[in-house]
Order: structure tokens, then C-alpha cells, then sequence
């Protein structure tokens, strides 16, 4: 994940310290190629491409495709990040069928949008599949323990700083997860919801130089739950007090984990 980063600040940013980040982003969940008959599924637009997470199915039609038959995407939620990003919850107006191959599509997409996966080795975007299995999923995910902080983070870039709070992710099920995140500023009593995708063994909160879905402004201290969803939007929610945390205000090294 550190590496990433770094290829992201090196694509995005140089080394005049005045440079912007990339103007736009679309990006989908689940990131695997088979889903089940009730998965779920998370679009998520960065800075010019949040306009399109607002206007799903509005402006802009969301659908699987499979063959002459298309199911309609409902958007159920929608959240706004606190730096750039936006995103969309989306449930299948039908149940899927089993074996077939999906593509997803959205319509009517500016000129410079591009929509599906990167593909490094021919450098273009190829459409986004899942293949649906012959089964429902209905576990909710299995926590060991409540998450715990166990570390922070604040490093200065040429584009902007990236701030991050980094918990421990007790969280195990056999799809992929998402994580309910609500960050409560305890000064301004604004709390602001977003999903957020865990990195491995650890929960990241906070903002990349970039973008992120919190930028912990305005305050020093803060609470957080986690709630948590597999692919298929089955829920272990939060029980309990929330966790008390305070952002991070000492510029930190960069370092590999």
C-alpha cells in the first residue's frame, strides 16, 4: 500500500510544489471478477467525476449488462467525502442470474471520462465483469475484537499534506469488505459518514494529498465507529461508545510497513 502511494504521488504530482492533482476518477466495488445473486455494489467519483455520483440514473443511467438483458443499478445511498470524493451504493433492480457475465456501464459520461479497470500491459481500460456464482450470501462479517488506534500520520507533499489515523481491522468474512465509517468532530459536532476500504490488517482514516473522505479540520478531537459490510451488504454494526482519537499534528517520516 506505501508503495502505492508513492506511484500515486509520483503520477499525480512534481516537484513544483504548486501542482495539481488529476482533475477526475471513477472507481467500483467490488474489485473482484465474481459476485454473488445479491451483491451489492459502491461507485465512487473523485473531484469533477463526483458531479456524475450525483446525477446516477438521473443524467447519467447505471446498469449491468448481460447479452440483450440489463438490470437497472438503484442507487440506495449516497455520501459525500470531506476532500473530493463521492460515492453511491447500488442494489440490482433484479435478482441476478446465475453464470452469466455482467458488464456495468454508465451512460451519457463526459468525453473525458474513462470508465473500467486499468489494464497496464495494453495501457487501456477494459470493461468492468463480474460472473455471477450460484449463491446468496448472507453472513455477516466476523469480528475478533473492536478496532484500536495504533498509529498517525502527517507528511507534507508539493500537492498538499496527506493526515491519516490508522486502526487496527479485527474484521474477517469471505468477500470483500467495506467499512461504515463516522467521524464525529467533538468542537464542531459535524459528523460525517463515508465507506471506506480497509487496507489489509488496517483501517486508514483520513486524506491522501490528493483526496479522502476525511480532513479532520477545524478541531483537534474526534470520534469514530465502524460499521462493517461484505460484497453482499450483509452488516456487523457498530455497539458500544465510539473511540476517542485526536489528529495528528507532528510531521511524520515516510516509512515502508
Amino acid at each position: 500500500m506505501r508503495q502505492l502511494l508513492i506511484f500515486i504521488i509520483a503520477f499525480f504530482c512534481t516537484g513544483n510544489v504548486y501542482a495539481d492533482c488529476a482533475g477526475n476518477g471513477l472507481w467500483v466495488f467490488p474489485k473482484g471478477n465474481t459476485i454473488k445473486q445479491n451483491t451489492i455494489f459502491i461507485i465512487e467519483g473523485y473531484a469533477n467525476s463526483q458531479e456524475i455520483i450525483l446525477q446516477l440514473n438521473k443524467k447519467h443511467d447505471i446498469y449491468l449488462k448481460s447479452g440483450q438483458q440489463k438490470i437497472k443499478l438503484l442507487v440506495t445511498e449516497t455520501y459525500v467525502g470531506q476532500f473530493h470524493l463521492t460515492q453511491a451504493i447500488l442494489k440490482p433492480e433484479k435478482e441476478l442470474k446465475i453464470g452469466l457475465e455482467y458488464t456495468m456501464h454508465v451512460d451519457n459520461l463526459p468525453e473525458f471520462e474513462k470508465f473500467g479497470k486499468y489494464n497496464n500491459i495494453t495501457e487501456k481500460y477494459d470493461l468492468i465483469k463480474y460472473k455471477t456464482l450460484p449463491e446468496n450470501d448472507h453472513e455477516k462479517p466476523n469480528l475478533s475484537s473492536k478496532p484500536k488506534e495504533i498509529s498517525k500520520g502527517l507528511i507534507h507533499f508539493g500537492c498538499g499534506p496527506s493526515i491519516e489515523v490508522v486502526f487496527t481491522n479485527p474484521a474477517k468474512d469471505k468477500s470483500e469488505i467495506v467499512i461504515k465509517t463516522t467521524v464525529k468532530n467533538l468542537k464542531t459536532k459535524k459528523e460525517t459518514t463515508y465507506y471506506i476500504q480497509p487496507d489489509g490488517k488496517k483501517i486508514v482514516i483520513g486524506h491522501g494529498m490528493c483526496s479522502g473522505a476525511f480532513n479532520f479540520e477545524n478541531g483537534n478531537n474526534f470520534e469514530v465507529e465502524f460499521s462493517f459490510m461484505d460484497a453482499s451488504g450483509n452488516s456487523t454494526v457498530w455497539a458500544g461508545q465510539r473511540i476517542k482519537f485526536t489528529k495528528p499534528t507532528k510531521e511524520t517520516d515516510y516509512h515502508e510497513d
